[in-house]
């Protein structure tokens, strides 16, 4: 009876440290029409990107990694392209929470632009 217990036990607990995300959820943050200050009307849009910054804290409670920035997001999707502002930006949150943490996620979808000289 007690090596029965334990066989299921040895089974059942990797199965649930290794399972995939108990909870997720995403939801829009703002709407922005530009992440910095237009420094010109005269602009190129070079196309469409994407940029996330993420967090993750072990039991919901320590840190492990640097908190959430949504700047460090649209400078990443800004720097994808090679461009100078993103226009027409869009911020996601998202948070996904497993057995050992708890993972937070931001996104910021966006058009890249360049200046032009007028």
């Amino acid at each position: 009876m007690r090596s029965g217990r334990f066989a299921i036990l040895s089974i059942l607990l990797p199965l649930l440290l290794l399972c995939g995300c108990l909870y997720g959820r995403v939801h829009p943050l703002a709407i922005e029409p530009g992440v910095k200050v237009m420094r010109s009307s005269g602009y190129q849009v070079l196309g469409e990107a994407e940029g996330m910054s993420s967090s993750f804290t072990l039991l919901g409670i320590f840190p492990v990694t640097p908190r959430i920035d949504p700047e460090r997001a649209a400078d990443q999707a800004i720097r994808s392209l090679g461009g100078d502002n993103l226009i027409e930006a869009v911020y996601y949150s998202e948070t996904k929470v497993y057995i050992v943490g708890v993972v937070n996620v931001v996104r910021v979808k966006g058009k890249v632009i360049r200046y032009v000289q007028l």
